[in-house]
């Protein structure tokens, strides 16, 4: 059996990150070990949730594991609390050999989400370049290339900012949150050799947590 490590927050309340990436990853038959970044009452579309940061716990805890023999085959990291906490997240990357998957969750729908600063963006960029596989969505690849937003993109749009995602580094890179044709949505991506897309109905609401969901299940189908 495989065995993938999430490293992200635990929201008490709201599905996503921890609470979504676990059981599905379970259920793609992975042994699942977590690395909490932050504890939350309620993920960060809730007005006002409590947080509490956890970066001085990571290194105590992977240094545990690595005294005990831990390995991993996937490492998925997701949302992180603080810009420091991105450069802790990166030491414990030094000490594991697994594939490494950064989901550099930020924002959406061209906003950055509660407590997100320009430090922060900052420090995920550079997080990034550790990367076997990124998973941005629109708002997060423009913030991380420096592109200006747009509400109305197209295939050029979406292909410049993959192209400019790809300087990073990432073998392979899927932008999520592509819409390609009214109605639609999905991804645009480069496997390290062709550049590919998928999409599918756009349902008229918002379902938070989704690119957490879908995080986990590339982190559980390259295991």
């Amino acid at each position: 059996m495989k065995r993938v490590l999430s490293i992200q927050d635990l929201s008490c309340l709201g599905k996503c990150s921890l609470t979504v990436a676990l059981p599905v990853l379970s259920a793609m038959g992975c042994n699942t070990a977590v690395l909490p970044t932050a504890l939350l009452s309620t993920h960060t579309a809730f007005e006002s949730p409590y947080c509490k940061d956890l970066t001085q716990e990571l290194l105590p805890i992977a240094r545990h594991w690595k005294k005990v023999g831990a390995e991993f085959d996937v490492i998925g990291v997701g949302y992180l609390a603080s810009p420091e906490q991105a450069e802790t997240v990166a030491r414990v990357l030094e000490d594991f050999s697994g594939i490494v998957a950064v989901d550099p969750v930020m924002g959406d729908h061209g906003k950055l989400y509660a407590g997100i600063t320009p430090a922060h963006t900052a420090a995920v960029a550079k997080l990034c370049r550790r990367a076997n596989v990124l998973l941005p969505n629109v708002t997060e690849a423009c913030l991380l290339t420096g592109t200006s937003y747009t509400e109305d993109p197209d295939r050029v749009f979406y292909e410049k900012l993959l192209e400019a995602m790809r300087k990073f580094g990432a073998e392979t890179v899927i932008l999520t949150g592509v819409s390609l044709a009214p109605g639609q949505t999905g991804v645009m991506g480069f496997d390290g050799q062709k550049t590919f897309s998928y999409q599918t109905q756009q349902l008229p609401r918002v379902c938070h947590g989704t690119g957490d969901l879908f995080a986990a299940v590339v982190m559980g189908a390259i295991a």
